[in-house]
């Protein structure tokens, strides 16, 4: 009785927490880098809570930055896949994450949850151009029933600023992000 009352649990679990958005970022995955040269600004990625309540650090959240591509005649625009970061206590890049994007160009980025074990898919998503020089919040909740990041421009001392001009496409289908000019295989410009 107890394995049919474990088993039924974890199956009640898991269901729960397939509860996606729909779309799946496919195609392989590569280390986010840096633009090394002209203007830059900074994401500061962070999610809510820092471990999972043991001490132990949650699954580590991702942030998938794709960069508008230059344009090319007859063709409408369309955003190159840049990398991905991993944001967790335990990862390279640690939580919260600073990382340097460039400025000046629109930029695409998912960030939440992208768990491969049980096919769940949380996050928010943001088209928005990076001004030189600022700092760009990216907040995820840890919850398995939300998605949603808080999003800001950080402005001197716990200080805090809406980000001007940033579209929201977290229901976005699949097709509607290609309408965007992004396109979830992670295929570079």
């Amino acid at each position: 009785m107890r394995v049919l009352s474990f088993s039924l649990a974890c199956l009640l679990l898991a269901g729960c927490s397939m509860i996606g958005d729909g779309v799946r970022f496919s195609g392989p995955a590569l280390d986010y880098l840096a633009p090394h040269n002209g203007p830059h600004a900074i994401l500061h990625l962070e999610t809510e809570k820092k471990t999972d309540g043991f001490g132990l650090a949650p699954y580590p959240y991702t942030a998938i930055i794709y960069e508008l591509c230059s344009p090319e005649k007859g063709k409408g625009d369309k955003f190159g896949y840049l990398g991905e970061v991993k944001v967790s206590v335990e990862s390279e890049w640690g939580n919260p994450a600073l990382v340097k994007v460039g400025s000046g160009k629109p930029i695409f980025i998912a960030f939440g949850l992208i768990n491969p074990i049980n096919q769940y898919e949380c996050t928010t998503k943001h088209i928005f151009t990076p001004e030189e020089g600022k700092t760009y919040s990216f907040v995820s909740s840890t919850g398995w029933s939300e998605c949603s990041s808080k999003t800001s421009v950080i402005s001197g001392e716990a200080r805090s600023l809406p980000i001007e001009n940033i579209k929201t496409l977290d229901k976005a289908t699949k097709e509607e992000l290609l309408e965007s000019g992004v396109n979830v295989s992670r295929e570079p410009c």
